[in-house]
């Protein structure tokens, strides 16, 4: 036989004894797991199908299995850390995962003495545990010399391994013609011997006191490096875990199945991560069936009056912000009503320029909060200031708006008190307030409109209309205000002081010519 067909059939047995679900062992069934942690220790104890249990505890520095003590740690030591970051994984496990975590699980490699002839116990037990062992129809220890070419003994292996055989090629790439193979036994390679081979052990531990010249590979088993042994070449494994009390393995360890695995981690997660979206999509759907179905005699009598209703509570909310704005009108007429007269009668003599100041500091806003908070605190007085600054300069810029949409709002009264329209003839200008009223209902008008048109049906277009121009109206009326506010100062600095008083002007000057005639009467009467 072939040496490279020698090395394909000794792959495909490989494969054969380390498929997790072949008739030589399975995984136990896990129906209960209880997982705890303390600063003192942390605790696994799991139950299976058949009422067996498995307790394992790190407990005050002594590791426990099933009530036994079977070896010491420290807290925080490298075992300790080992375990307790299995145990962190175990409480998101379940199951046949939990049981394949625990099965894979092996202590660091580094460990040494006591912990690591404990860590070896604890992996032992977790093997012995959780796989359900049959007999094989044929008990028989294998042991090849490949040098020999005689592959009968590997071809009872091949049966279903014939797809996996390009998974574990690699286990096996580049080894020397000289190699020993070792099927179902445990290896030992003592103190004072020196193997010049490479060494394949199939479903058996090799422990390596003394030293292989060779590389390793470890299929299904346990590779156990001790004190003062060393592997001259690579341990190369498959489904084995590796042990090393201060032995050396020169040559490095290489997982040939690592990137299976990985795919295998991640094809798991994302079939788990669909199967949880679907259900709660599934989830979400039923309750608004639900909800449907209960909601559904109400909904088919109150559909023809939805409209009516959102109807009504539009015109309800735009009046209650009516009166909110008006209470606030107010409370600016008596306590500060020069500044808001001095805002007014910018907003209505200079429109356009206070609309383009109100823009251009709605855009200046941001930059300035900023640019002030940076400059407070570059100095350590301006700290507390800066403090101060970052809450209260928004808090000023929208009692500013607040302050100039009133004024414009009074503006728009006094307009619509003398506009001669049959609807606007309670409006007073004598009354401040029941002027800011109209001029409040006035800029919200569009908006009033556009709601009652909501309850008709088919006028969709015409409502979303009166919707926009309401937007345009507001925001043009905010930016006026906030710009008649900037540039007298929030009214401190009238732009025309004494303002213009129309009403005032014209009783003026119907006493100028009253007093005229007077006097020319006067003049006429002396003459004669």
């Amino acid at each position: 036989m072939l040496p490279s067909l020698r090395k394909g059939l000794v792959a495909l047995g490989v494969v054969a004894l380390a498929l997790p679900g072949s008739a030589e062992a399975q995984l136990r069934d896990i129906v209960a797991k209880s997982v705890s942690a303390s600063s003192s220790g942390a605790s696994l104890e799991l139950g299976f199908r058949d009422d067996a249990t498995l307790r394992v505890r790190f407990d005050d520095g002594d590791v426990i299995l099933d009530g036994n003590v079977i070896g010491s740690y420290r807290t925080g030591d490298e075992l300790d850390r080992a375990w307790r970051a299995l145990l962190g994984e175990a409480m998101a496990l379940e199951d046949g995962a939990l049981a394949e975590r625990l099965v894979d699980w092996s202590a660091p490699s580094s460990l040494s003495g006591g912990l690591a002839d404990a860590a070896r116990e604890l992996d032992d037990a977790f093997e012995r545990a959780l796989r359900e062992t049959q007999a094989p129809a044929e008990a028989e220890t294998r042991d090849v010399d490949a040098s020999s070419r005689n592959g009968h003994s590997l071809a009872r292996l091949l049966v279903g391994a014939i797809g996996r055989l390009g998974a574990l090629d690699e286990a096996l790439s580049g080894l020397d013609e000289d190699f020993r193979i070792h099927v179902d036994e445990d290896v030992t390679v003592g103190r004072d011997e020196v193997v010049d081979a490479s060494i394949v052990v199939i479903e058996g531990t090799l422990t390596v006191e003394g030293g292989i010249t060779g590389d390793v590979v470890v299929v299904g088993g346990a590779l156990d490096v001790r004190e003062d042994g060393y592997i001259e070449g690579e341990a190369r494994i498959a489904d084995a875990r590796v042990l090393r009390d201060n032995g050396e393995i020169r040559g490095g360890i290489v997982d040939v199945l690592d990137d299976e695995r990985d795919f295998q981690d991640d094809l798991r997660d994302r079939l788990r991560d669909e199967i949880r979206e679907e259900l709660r999509s599934n989830l979400r759907s039923e309750l608004r069936e639900a909800a449907r179905l209960e909601d559904g005699d109400s909904y088919s009598i109150m559909a023809p009056l939805r409209p009516v209703i959102r109807g009504v509570g539009g015109v309800f909310e735009k009046l209650v912000l009516v009166f909110i704005l008006g209470l606030l009108g107010a409370g600016f007429f008596a306590f500060a009503g020069e500044n808001v007269d001095a805002i007014a009668e910018t907003a209505r003599r200079t429109p356009a320029r206070a609309a383009m100041v109100g823009f251009a500091g709605s855009f200046l806003l941001i930059p300035v909060w900023l640019l002030g908070a940076i400059v407070l605190a570059v100095s350590i007085i301006g700290i507390p200031v800066a403090i101060a600054w970052l809450p209260l300069f928004p808090l000023a810029a929208m009692l500013a708006a607040l302050l100039g949409y009133i004024a414009v709002a009074r503006v728009a009264g006094e307009w619509l008190a003398d506009s001669g329209y049959p609807w606007t003839g309670w409006i007073r200008k004598s009354n401040p307030i029941v002027t800011l009223v109209g001029g409040l209902l006035g800029l919200l008008m569009a908006f009033i409109a556009s709601h009652v048109i909501s309850i008709a049906p088919f006028l969709g277009l015409l409502r979303g209309l009166l919707f926009a121009l309401g937007v345009i109206v507001t925001i043009i009326a905010a930016e006026v205000g906030f710009g008649a506010v900037l540039l007298t100062r929030a009214g401190r600095r009238p732009e025309y002081p004494g303002g213009f008083d129309a009403d005032a002007a014209w009783e003026a000057a119907m006493n100028i010519d009253v007093e005229e005639g007077l006097d020319a009467k006067h003049d006429r009467e002396d003459q004669t």
